[in-house]
């Protein structure tokens, strides 16, 4: 995971940039001037943040609009100084994703930035389900059928990265950086080459040899139920005749018109 980190004061930045490193998060540090500076020439595609982490800046609800009008889809985690219900909800109708206070504690930060990232691609929860798969994105390991398919702590790490990308290609760079921390490069990148077989072969054996982790080449990998493994859409529920009561005439009825309530 790769985030951008704008603090102004440099021993905050190195208190903030301790947190997010034991986070496992790398990160760039920016003032304000230099991330809109990057902005504009790179354009929201070319900044490759996962995350923009705001501090002590000048008017971050600005800052914050500034960044989405850019189309800047990154998640936006704002730190204040002291608990602010006015300037918190500025930010959160700005555009910011989460708002903490001073101080942060690693884990807190990762996990708001995970939940973020989470909802920007759809998932309502930490678990995705393919097939006969579920795959937690809490640290969980996955099941089939129920029953706990184990894996090594990258093994987990990379499926939890294909499953969060569910039917997209997912580059070996991509996949190296976030498990990793680092881009992806020769040799290196072949430890995930190594790290899908094993994948492979633990879900193949769990689920009856099935294939859920494909080669696009030249691209990636891609995560996907096998067409045998989808499950089938729920036929719908045949419409039920309503039962049908012989009317009964206000004065047979014994009641008066106004106690009847029309139902819808």
């Amino acid at each position: 995971m790769r985030a951008v980190l704008v603090e102004p004061n440099p021993l905050i930045a190195d208190a903030l940039g301790r947190q997010l490193g034991m986070g496992k998060i790398r990160y760039d540090r920016q003032d304000w001037a230099g991330l809109e500076e990057l902005l504009q020439e790179q354009g929201a595609d070319g900044l490759g943040y996962d995350a923009i982490v705001l501090g002590s800046v000048d008017d971050p609800a600005r800052c914050v609009a500034a960044l989405r009008a850019h189309q800047v889809g990154a998640a936006i985690l704002c730190l204040l100084d002291r608990r602010c219900v006015t300037t918190t909800v500025e930010l959160l109708h700005a555009g910011a994703d989460d708002v903490l206070v001073k101080p942060v504690v690693s884990a807190e930060v990762r996990a708001r930035i995970e939940v973020a990232r989470r909802r920007s691609r759809g998932l309502l929860s930490n678990a995705v389900r393919v097939g006969q798969l579920t795959v937690f994105l809490d640290g969980r390991d996955p099941e089939v059928g129920g029953e706990r398919l184990r894996l090594s702590q990258r093994e987990h790490a990379i499926l939890g990265v294909l499953a969060a990308h569910h039917r997209r290609v997912v580059s070996k760079e991509h996949i190296y950086d976030e498990v990793y921390g680092l881009s992806g490069a020769d040799p290196l990148d072949k430890v995930i080459d190594v790290y899908i077989c094993k994948l492979r072969k633990k879900i193949a054996e769990a689920t009856g040899g099935a294939r859920y982790i494909e080669t696009v080449y030249g691209r990636g990998y891609k995560f996907e139920a096998p067409p045998e493994h989808e499950e089938a859409v729920p036929a719908a529920a045949p419409a039920t005749t309503a039962r049908r009561f012989p009317a009964i005439p206000f004065a047979a009825s014994g009641l008066h018109p106004s106690c009847l309530v029309a139902a819808e």
